[in-house]
């Protein structure tokens, strides 16, 4: 019979984060760990609850504002990097549309004009 193996409230807390996060999925960590999902699943409820946050210590306050301001960061980028492709997005479509335009015989001595 197998010896059933116990973990830290520290190593709980740091898979929970690293799935929460975005960095592994649940999946990914029970192979590399050889943990069911469905222990990482209860690790999850009891992390959201605050059972791995009993005696928070000032290392711990530093390393979670650490997380919250790389999260910040992070989505910071997102939003920049969004709000470019939706500018480019625009500048295409209106492109498209001048494109699209219907040809009149004013605007088709302008194109020839143009082509000239």
């Amino acid at each position: 019979m197998k010896k059933r193996r116990s973990f830290s409230k520290e190593f709980k807390r740091e898979i929970v984060e690293t799935v929460v996060s975005g960095q592994a999925t649940g999946a990914e960590i029970s192979r590399e760990y050889s943990i069911s999902p469905v222990v990482i699943s209860k690790w999850k409820k009891d992390y959201k609850e605050g059972k791995f946050f009993e005696n928070v210590n000032s290392t711990d306050i530093a390393r979670l504002e650490l997380k919250v301001r790389e999260l910040e960061r992070l989505v910071g980028e997102l939003t920049m990097e969004n709000r470019m492709l939706k500018k480019v997005r625009d500048l295409n479509s209106k492109k498209k549309k001048e494109d699209l335009s219907i040809i009149t015989s004013r605007t088709w001595d302008q194109l020839k004009k143009g082509a000239d």
